[in-house]
C-alpha cells in the first residue's frame, strides 16, 4: 500500500512541473496581450490627454493586475514622491522589485528602452518610442504563443512520462 502511494506522490510530482512549466507559458502570453494594452492607455493618455508620467503609470497600473500592476505602481508612486526621478531610473528600480519581470529578460529590455525616451524627447518621439515597443512586444507575443502552442502540451506530457518512468525503476 505504501509502496502504490509512493508511485503516485512521484507520478503526481513530476507531472505538476510539467504542467507548471506549461502555465508558465500560458502566463507569459497573457502578460504580454495585458503590458501591450497597458502601452496603447499610455500612448492615448500622452497623446491626447497631456496626463503627465506619474499619473499615467499610476492608470497602466489601475488597468493591469499581477506584476504589471505591481510595476506600474511602484513606477508612478516612485516618480510622484521623487519629482527628479526619471522614468528610466524609476523603471530599473521597479524591475528590481518585481520578480516575475526579470530584468534580462526581453520584455524587461523593451521597458527599459522605451523609459528611456519618455519624457525626454519630444510628443512624437515619444509615441513613435511607444509604437516601436509595440511592435517589439507583438513580435515577442507571436513567439510566446507559438512556442505556447508547441511546446505547452508537450511539457505536460513529459512531466507525466517522467514521473512514470521513475516509478516504474523504483517498482
Amino acid at each position: 500500500m505504501i509502496r502504490w502511494a509512493g508511485v503516485i506522490f512521484i507520478v503526481a510530482s513530476a507531472s505538476s512541473m510539467g504542467i507548471r512549466v506549461a502555465l508558465s507559458l500560458r502566463r507569459r502570453c497573457a502578460l504580454l496581450r495585458q503590458l501591450m494594452a497597458a502601452l496603447q492607455l499610455m500612448k492615448n493618455e500622452i497623446s491626447f490627454c497631456g496626463t503627465p508620467l506619474p499619473q499615467t503609470f499610476a492608470l497602466m497600473a489601475a488597468a493591469c493586475d499581477g506584476p504589471l500592476e505591481q510595476l506600474f505602481s511602484q513606477i508612478a508612486k516612485d516618480m510622484d514622491k521623487r519629482r527628479w526621478l526619471t522614468p528610466l531610473a524609476a523603471m530599473q528600480q521597479a524591475l528590481k522589485d518585481v520578480p516575475e519581470l526579470p530584468q534580462g529578460d526581453q520584455i524587461a529590455l523593451i521597458l527599459l528602452e522605451l523609459s528611456g525616451k519618455l519624457g525626454k524627447y519630444d510628443l512624437d518621439s515619444q509615441r513613435q518610442g511607444i509604437d516601436l515597443a509595440l511592435a517589439q512586444l507583438e513580435e515577442e507575443r507571436q513567439k510566446a504563443e507559438r512556442e505556447q502552442s508547441l511546446k505547452g502540451r508537450t511539457y505536460e506530457t513529459l512531466g507525466v512520462c517522467a514521473g512514470l518512468a521513475a516509478a516504474i525503476l523504483l517498482l
